[in-house]
């Protein structure tokens, strides 16, 4: 079974004395308070089940250690802007309290795949999720914006249990957003190699539902092509059809 963990984290901000609300160069000295890790959420894929911790300290030791313990269980780890926020803020959160890092794991950015293979408008979960028909992001009730974070800051019940649907429907909407865009992730880790089946399977999927559609060629090969009947993507063979004696007498481009 292959564990793929969706996780979504809400941080606090930094505090520090500035001057000027417009590019600010901050030295250490001006900074009164670092952020932290005020709540996540995550879900296992296909799961109904949903994580979610709150913390409402600046010390988020405890919040980062089950943060990095469901990390360790994953064999692929999905965010929405993942690799440039969610993983580098909660490693360098294990690492100022020397907690050691997680097993090896892939990664899926699905900020990362819509900005690359595809041209939208709006890449945010809120616009993403809208143009694809997932579910309806309500936005924030209460407590618009900022507004939110500073409430919860303050120790506003409300705002606590407003941060807590906000960030739990993210994770539930970046796992349908997942799903429409797994067909066409190009660089998907090879759940066939996590699942390590005796026969063929969809590497972006691990069903065993796909169907030989032909042929793909490179420049030196021409490999079995395979559309998958569960989630519509493609896949090939990895050895060429051409026999040896073929491939010696393959002519390519000198130039």
């Amino acid at each position: 079974m292959v564990k793929i963990l969706l996780v979504d984290i809400e941080t606090a901000p930094n505090i520090a004395y500035v001057w000027g609300a417009w590019k600010q160069n901050v030295s250490v000295k001006q900074m009164m308070e670092y952020g932290h890790i005020m709540s996540f959420a995550a879900k296992w894929f296909g799961s109904d089940e949903i994580f979610y911790e709150e913390n409402r300290k600046s010390n988020d030791e405890s919040i980062v250690t089950k943060l990095i313990r469901l990390f360790d269980e994953a064999d692929i780890v999905i965010a929405h802007n993942g690799k440039r926020f969610d993983e580098p803020t909660i490693m360098g959160r294990a690492l100022k309290y020397n907690i050691n890092p997680p097993s090896p794991y892939k990664w899926v950015d699905t900020l990362d795949v819509a900005r690359k293979e595809f041209r939208f408008v709006h890449n945010s979960l809120e616009g993403l999720a809208e143009l694809l028909g997932c579910t309806k992001k309500d936005g924030h009730k209460k407590y618009p914006g900022f507004e939110l974070w500073l409430e919860c800051l303050r120790g506003n019940d409300e705002a606590w249990a407003e941060m807590e649907h906000y960030n739990i429907q993210d994770v539930i909407v970046l796992e349908e957003i997942y799903v429409k865009m797994l067909p066409w992730i190009k660089n998907h880790p090879n759940v066939g190699v996590l699942l390590e089946e005796d026969r063929p399977v969809c590497p972006k999927c691990g069903s065993h539902h796909i169907q030989l559609r032909g042929y793909v060629t490179t420049n030196v090969g021409k490999y079995r092509k395979f559309q998958c009947q569960s989630c519509g993507g493609w896949a090939r063979t990895r050895y060429t059809e051409y026999d040896k004696d073929k491939r010696k007498e393959l002519l390519v481009n000198a130039i």
